[in-house]
């Protein structure tokens, strides 16, 4: 009888267990469908690394100019993709209409690698100078929006997981709109950079990301004397949306915007 009682144990452990793993294969399976997962590709590039790290003293602006929209990937060169394969729409083109169910953006992520390293070439903020110039209290063009240097920066991705669904982001000369956030000494997130919005209605466009692509474009890493958590934050229409908290040094006048003055 003893002996019965044991074997009866052991087959009802032995089909919970069953039940549990054909549950978790089902679970699964589900999520998979619903969305792709988007894993870090490894940067390959012959690009030589550059030992300058930017420490500003103001609040700089902001302009992540979109390199290349590219599908879901393990490995891939920035230098050698191109951006006449990027799909634009004027912002008030009807290409939508009857064909809204196969776009969303529910499936967007916004990830900035932190393991990678990479260089990028800091290059004029035109629209900072042209539309608003932006002075410093001698009214001298501030120069780290201006030099043309090459930096360190992080990857920063762009991707739409979704299996069938296009998303569509709204971007102004050819970089998303987003900026970076910083916590400051009570924790509170604030903006370390600002934006500068053309008045020019050519300047907008809509860009397509199709399903399991991301679109690329690099972070610069700042250095300072104040350590912190950051994060970007992509403005798309009216929503936002932000990328995972990562940490980076930087001084706390970046805090600060600098003395916009108006061209006259």
């Amino acid at each position: 009888m003893k002996k019965a009682q044991t074997t009866y144990t052991i087959i009802s452990v032995l089909m919970v267990l069953f039940l549990g793993t054909i549950l978790l294969l089902v679970s699964s399976f589900s999520l998979k469908d619903d969305a792709s997962v988007f894993k870090l590709p490894i940067i390959k590039t012959s690009r030589h690394k550059t030992t300058l790290c930017l420490s500003p003293q103001y609040m700089m602006n902001a302009w992540y100019e979109i390199e290349c929209v590219k599908a879901f990937c393990s490995e891939f060169n920035p230098d050698q993709e191109h951006k006449e394969k990027l799909k634009y729409h004027e912002f008030y083109d009807k290409f939508k209409e009857g064909k809204e169910h196969r776009y969303s953006t529910a499936s967007l992520q916004l990830v900035v690698d932190t393991i990678q390293e990479i260089a990028m070439t800091k290059r004029p903020i035109w629209a900072s100078y042209l539309f608003h110039q932006n002075l410093g209290g001698d009214k001298t063009i501030l120069q780290d929006d201006t030099l043309i240097q090459d930096v360190k920066s992080f990857p920063v991705y762009l991707a739409n997981t979704s299996m069938d669904k296009t998303a569509i982001i709204e971007t102004q000369d050819g970089s998303l709109v987003m900026v970076t956030e910083a916590k400051d000494d009570r924790g509170n997130w604030r903006p370390l950079e600002y934006w500068s919005y053309s008045w020019c209605g050519n300047s907008y466009f809509s860009l397509e990301i199709e399903p399991k692509h991301f679109v690329f474009t690099r972070g610069i890493k700042c250095s300072g004397d104040f350590y912190t958590t950051c994060r970007l934050k992509l403005l798309n229409a009216k929503d936002s949306l932000y990328s995972n908290e990562f940490k980076m040094t930087i001084n706390k006048n970046q805090f600060t915007k600098p003395v916009v003055r108006t061209r006259h």
